[in-house]
């Protein structure tokens, strides 16, 4: 999921930044499994969802690769998201911090095609099919 005003990012040394989410359980759509994983992941109830983009991912080593779908969402962040590192609320073991999108970028935000999503204008969604590794 995307906020409208950055990206959430681990703050355990990870070696890349991530969005919240996660996976749709059996008969819930999309747009209710974003909304359910924001706040499972920051304590917060999201903004107004609009899908900006379906992405198809493969990934992974060649003798194991992988497809995802994904479903991605623009919400307005919320004032009330910390500055500082947060614990995400479904895995305590895991902080994150709300990294501005004009922040310099010290680690890849996967998948690497995040950034085509930013500016999708209200009324379009973008499908994409996307090659990592």
């Amino acid at each position: 999921m995307l906020g409208l005003n950055g990206l959430c990012s681990p703050f355990n040394r990870s070696p890349y930044h991530y969005l919240p989410g996660g996976a749709v359980t059996t008969g819930e759509d999309s747009a209710t499994a974003a909304a359910r994983e924001w706040t499972e992941e920051t304590g917060l109830p999201p903004g107004p969802l609009r899908l900006v983009g379906v992405v198809e991912s493969f990934f992974g080593p060649p003798d194991r690769r992988q497809h995802e779908i994904g479903f991605y969402y623009h919400t307005p962040a919320p004032a009330e998201l910390p500055d500082s590192p947060f614990a995400v609320q479904d895995n305590p073991g895991v902080t994150c911090h709300w990294l501005p999108l004009n922040a310099p970028e010290s680690a890849p935000v996967y998948p690497l095609i995040i950034r085509d999503l930013l500016d999708v204008p209200p009324g379009e969604i973008r499908h994409i099919v996307n090659c990592e590794g």
